[in-house]
């Protein structure tokens, strides 16, 4: 009998450590002024919001790219960017993402009147998603698209994977604060079943007794 629980021991901590290696650990990447390179211009803090450097028009496009976060079969792939002073409908902020191949548009910032906004771009349905979070996820923003004297200025951009470890809020400035850690539920389902393994070999063990 104690073959029979060593071998149910086994058999659950290697189906735990697949899943665990099969599905990438929830995490949030975030893009802000404390990892600009000489190309981003995320705003540092709130007062500096208007400031040139960082309030930009249509001739003043910029991109940044996030961690590579490897893993697969996300559950869920979202990218939010906060952005100032998006007046909605009438200004137009083109996100494009790279696939590998080429710039896939998803839309624009959404927001209201000088306002920090967050606008969500939802990744998990995209064939190419997956492989481009691995490689490092490529962003870019079309300032104006309309070229009609509209201004945007960004905060912070955060990528969240399987429900993410951080929350954020738009305004730049505020760290994220981390999130209470979920275990999988896959991981939960095969400890469960390990558990309920145990527990009908302890009862024939008790019959037999």
């Amino acid at each position: 009998m104690k073959n029979q629980f060593a071998r149910l021991a086994l058999v659950s901590a290697a189906l735990l450590a697949a899943s665990t290696t099969a599905y990438a650990t929830p995490i949030t990447d975030v893009q802000d002024y404390s990892n600009n390179t000489a190309t981003e211009y995320f705003v540092d803090n709130d007062s500096n919001k208007t400031n040139r450097t960082y309030w930009r028009d249509k001739d003043q496009d910029w991109g940044w790219t996030h961690e590579a976060i490897s893993g697969s079969s996300f559950s869920s792939i979202i990218l939010d960017i906060s952005a100032y002073d998006v007046d909605q409908p009438q200004e137009l902020d083109m996100i494009s993402i790279f696939d590998g191949s080429d710039w896939v548009n998803m839309g624009n910032l959404d927001g209201s009147n000088q306002s920090w906004d967050f606008t969500t771009f939802d990744l998990t349905s995209y064939s190419w998603a997956e492989s481009q979070v691995n490689a490092g996820l490529q962003v870019r923003m079309d300032i104006d698209t309309s070229r009609s004297g509209w201004y945007v200025t960004l905060g912070k951009a955060t990528l969240t994977i399987d429900g993410g470890n951080q929350q954020c809020v738009p305004t730049p400035g505020v760290p994220c604060t981390p999130s209470a850690s979920v275990p999988e539920s896959s991981s939960l389902a095969l400890l469960g079943l390990g558990l309920a393994g145990f527990g009908v070999a302890r009862r024939k063990q008790a019959k037999k007794s």
